[in-house]
């Protein structure tokens, strides 16, 4: 699965820091592991209190996956 994410580190007197990416991972628990580990190596935090990890987006879901959504004329009867 191919994932967008954004990991954001919270200080207890500085203002929070977010890295937005884009991984992909055959399980959602890697695909986390993985956008932790990109986004620690571009933003280095140091003195952290709070870390969030979220997955945004899964990307490699076909519309088609969708069930269409019942219209008025699919409703609609012929007399």
């Amino acid at each position: 699965m191919t994932v967008r994410y954004a990991v954001t580190w919270e200080f207890p007197l500085r203002p929070p820091i977010t890295y937005r990416g884009t991984v992909s991972a055959t399980q959602p628990e890697a695909c986390c592991r993985l956008a932790t580990k990109e986004a620690r190596k571009a933003l280095r935090p140091q003195g952290w209190s709070s870390m969030v990890c979220v997955l945004l987006e899964r990307l490699d879901v076909t519309p088609d996956a969708v069930e269409p959504e019942e219209t008025d004329d699919a409703l609609a009867v012929e007399a």
